[in-house]
């Protein structure tokens, strides 16, 4: 599994101006005075990439449109746009830079909070595509031979990539108090670091 994946640019589309927040080579520090948005920003990164919930600042809710997310792929862009105020609405992948997505039209996917009865693949399916991670089941018992089967998503493995504040040195930070979850949790890191025993996949 070699592959990169880097965020380029975060853009908020106001009514009077975009917001944008650019990233660069190497490792971003975002820092400033208590409750100037530099949580929002990444809670804004993973909502384009198909988080369930997002909470938004009232300066948001008042004089923006929608996010968008603008990464390098294996080389490839793609610019992802999403909804700030119906979470269900499909999420938009342009195959461009955030300013040519007017000359392209967009594969649209459900985010992990829509339902699925409307005839379109989820996002975590078209990223763990690019990303060139293989798509399995894993056992959500291991030690049983009748176990079911979970699939893995790429929220599970999103997981060891971010972290929000409120999960730093939680308790619950592995879902130790859900079994099924813990489990999968646990295999996804085996998953990703390919070590995965493969007697409990499929």
């Amino acid at each position: 599994m070699n592959t990169k994946f880097k965020i380029s640019r975060l853009i908020i589309v106001g009514i009077r101006k975009n917001y944008i927040t650019t990233f660069h080579e190497g490792v971003n520090i975002i820092y400033g005075d208590s409750d100037t948005g530099k949580s929002t920003i990444l809670e804004l990164i993973n909502y384009t990439l198909g988080s369930k919930n997002i909470d938004l600042a009232d300066e948001i809710n008042t004089s923006c449109h929608y996010v968008s997310s603008e990464f390098t792929v294996n080389d490839k862009v793609y610019t992802f746009k999403r909804d700030i105020f119906n979470k269900n609405n499909p999420i938009e992948v342009y195959p461009c830079l955030f300013e040519d997505c007017g000359n392209f039209y967009p594969d649209k996917f459900n985010p992990t909070s829509a339902p699925s009865n409307n005839g379109l693949d989820y996002i975590s399916d078209f990223l763990l595509e690019i990303l060139n991670f293989p798509k399995l089941k894993i056992k959500t018992s291991p030690s049983k031979a009748n176990s079911q089967f979970q699939k893995v998503s790429f929220r599970n493995v999103f997981k060891y990539c971010y972290l929000d504040q409120d999960s730093v040195g939680s308790k619950s930070l592995l879902e130790n108090n859900n079994w099924a979850k813990s489990t999968i949790i646990k295999e996804t890191f085996k998953y990703i670091t390919n070590t995965l025993d493969s007697s409990i996949s499929e």
